[in-house]
Parts: structure tokens; sequence; C-alpha cells
């Protein structure tokens, strides 16, 4: 079986009901770069695909009177992913334009990322976007506005420029537009978090509260939305850009908050139940697809213990001895 057959092989499998069976041997299948390459192309290509399915031209279109030069090959390389959709309940059937051009109007779409974190998705009009793990986005095109609303997680868009169609990032009751810049948008159960990296961005705040409605962010600053007010702005901690990076920097961080970073983003959680109150820093360099290694590395470090709990998350805990 060729690699390309293998990805297209485990795209099926992990939309389908028997993905957190053999998740452990797809992430030692992706665990080779080349297979990771391979797999990411899958998902790209689904995603377009996607986009195709939710225009008009699509909808509309007669399959009776298909013309044969639909592409024969893409139909035969993403059945098997249309059969593991049916499975979950859903069916695209996609007619490709002989243009081969991404539509720039479409009506809602969402995307979501799960086994894949970070999952970068590539838009019609050359924007990007990086879905945190667990993360969701609705996505809506049309001539005159580019209007995205953040369900759940977190996310980086990266917007290309525009000046005829705004690009507008909703989240709970918050509102960035902007139209070409590099920015996070955060929705947690208090708060809608911002952090621009580049550029500029218009934040709003609609909750009907009685604070401050209105901020213009700077590149390096960050902002959130809580209480009825969009807070003041603060300059953005290194730590807070790196989650779409599989590397995780830390440069003197305290222990718990170095813990609550790597969570935001890790495929087990770790527990830090320490008795002690010392301060303890952390510097290092840590993967982030690999929480069992970084629990391990702080407990080493500081004479900590791991133990490994039956959910799957790691806890560290007081004393020496290396635990399981």
């Amino acid at each position: 079986m060729s690699l390309d057959q293998d990805a297209d092989d485990w795209f099926v499998r992990m939309r389908g009901p028997d993905a957190a069976d053999v998740r452990a041997q797809f992430e030692e299948w992706r665990s080779v770069p080349a297979h990771a390459q391979a797999y990411e192309r899958r998902v790209r290509s689904f995603d377009t695909m996607m986009f195709l399915a939710s225009t008009g031209t699509v909808r509309k279109r007669n399959l009776d009177i298909a013309k044969p030069w639909v592409l024969r090959t893409a139909f035969r390389k993403y059945a098997a992913a249309a059969i593991g959709l049916m499975l979950m309940g859903s069916l695209v059937l996609i007619v490709v334009q002989r243009s081969f051009g991404v539509p720039q109007s479409f009506s809602r779409l969402e995307v979501s990322s799960f086994e894949e974190a970070p999952r970068h998705v590539s838009l019609p009009d050359g924007s990007k976007l990086i879905l945190d793990r667990g993360s969701r986005v609705q996505i809506s095109y049309d001539n005159k506005q580019r209007r995205l609303r953040l369900l759940v997680g977190r996310a980086r868009f990266s917007v290309a420029h525009d000046r005829a169609r705004p690009f507008i990032v909703e989240a709970g009751a918050g509102r960035v537009i902007a139209h070409g810049t590099l920015f996070d948008v955060e929705l947690t159960q208090s708060a809608v978090r911002i952090a621009l990296l580049q550029g500029a961005v218009e934040v709003r705040d609609a909750s009907g509260g009685n604070g401050r409605k209105r901020l213009d962010l700077r590149a390096g600053q960050r902002t959130a939305i809580e209480g009825g007010s969009v807070v003041k702005p603060t300059s953005i901690a290194a730590a807070d850009t790196q989650w779409p990076n599989d590397m995780l920097v830390l440069y003197g961080v305290e222990i718990g908050e170095a813990v609550a970073v790597f969570n935001r983003t890790a495929p087990s959680p770790i527990l830090c139940e320490l008795r002690s109150s010392q301060p303890l820093r952390v510097t290092g360099a840590f993967r982030r697809s690999d929480p069992e290694s970084f629990a391990r590395q702080l407990a080493a470090t500081f004479g900590f213990r791991v133990e490994k709990r039956e959910d799957g998350s790691f806890a560290i805990v007081d004393g020496s001895r290396t635990g399981t």
C-alpha cells in the first residue's frame, strides 16, 4: 500500500466508530514526518472539498447531467472518506468545477479540530486558521464581509488583505474586526481573550454591560472581554504565542503556571498536586504532544514523582521516588 493510500485509510478510520481504539496506532504511524505530511495533505484537501460543497453552485448542480470531466481521481481518493462520514450521519456529495477555483462566497461552514492539534485550515481568500485541540469555528463568506464565529476553544487567524470585505471574528459577546493581521482568540467560560501578534484590530463588546465597549488593539498587546467590558490591554507573554508549535519553550515560569500553559494544548492533562508553597520556576523546551515526558522532566528537576491515573492524566506529587 502506498503512503497516500495509508493516509487515506487513516483519514477514514480516525473519523469512524473505532477512532478511539486505534488512536495509539495512528499516533505511532503519524510520528514519522513523511506520514504526518501525507495525512495533513488529506485533511487540507478534504477541507477544500467541503468549502466547495457549501457553495450555491455545487448545491444547485444537476448531478444527472454532470460532465465526465468531474475528477474521477479525487472521487476515488475520497470515496472512502465519504463512507466514513456516512457512518456518522453526514455525507457530502461534491462536484469539482472545471476551473478548480475555490469560490469566494459560501454559506455557513463549520470546521473543527479533534485528533489533529493544531489543525491548519486554508480559506479561499488566502486567509488561514490554526485551530487548537477541541476547537470549532463557523465560517461564512459573502460579497460584503468575511464572518467567522469561534464556538469552542482557541484559534489563530492570519487575515489576507481585502479592503472591500472586513474580516470579523465573533466569540461569545466579543467581536474582532480586522483587514490584514495576525491574532489569537480564545473563548473560555468567563471571558473572551484576544492577543494581537501583527497589525491592528478593533475589539468590541456586545454583552450589554456598562464598561468599555471598544478598543483599538496594537501588535504585541492582549485584552479580554469579561464582566461586560473590554479590559485594559497588557503585553503578550511569550508563552502565550507558542501554542501552534509542538515545542513549548519556558523561561523562568512558575511551575503551576507552566502546567497550566502546557495543559491548554495537551492531549492528556497534567495535574500539579504539590503541598509545598516554595516558588519553583521552570526553564526548558518541551513537546506538547508528549505530556508524560513533560511531567517526568518537571518531577526529576524538582525531586517530585509522577503518578499515572486511570483517566490518562499524569499527576506531579510530592516525593523523590519516580512513579509509574
